[in-house]
């Protein structure tokens, strides 16, 4: 996998790692203080795009007196090298960690042909 096209200047490049196994491969990336329903994960054409946003948050019946905590916008796009299983894909948040699995798709795992 490699990174792709850079994100403008306002969106930051999130820390990551990508892990290959057997049967797919995981791609770890760190967004802190973002929640689930801030994260848009996209796979098109062989790129897998990461947007998140972390917008600033204070309860209703408290009013903010100082912020040094902003809203911030996270963006990563990676070219991925192999095929992957569309239809298998998933994304778990965690602890800040967004953790995706791309299964390789079977046409590209390799095999082992028996010779007779």
């Amino acid at each position: 996998m490699t990174t792709s096209a850079p994100e403008p200047a306002s969106v930051l490049k999130p820390r990551y790692t990508v892990n290959a196994g057997k049967e797919c491969y995981e791609v770890r990336v760190e967004l802190p203080g973002v929640r689930k329903d801030g994260v848009n994960v996209r796979l098109d054409q062989g790129v897998l795009s990461v947007r998140a946003e972390r917008k600033p948050s204070c309860a209703a019946e408290w009013k903010t007196l100082h912020r040094e905590l902003s809203g911030l916008n996270y963006g990563l796009r990676l070219k991925l090298n192999a095929p992957v299983d569309e239809t298998g894909l998933s994304a778990k948040l965690e602890d800040g960690v967004l953790v995706l699995s791309l299964p390789v798709k079977q046409a590209a795992k390799p095999r082992t042909i028996a010779v007779q």
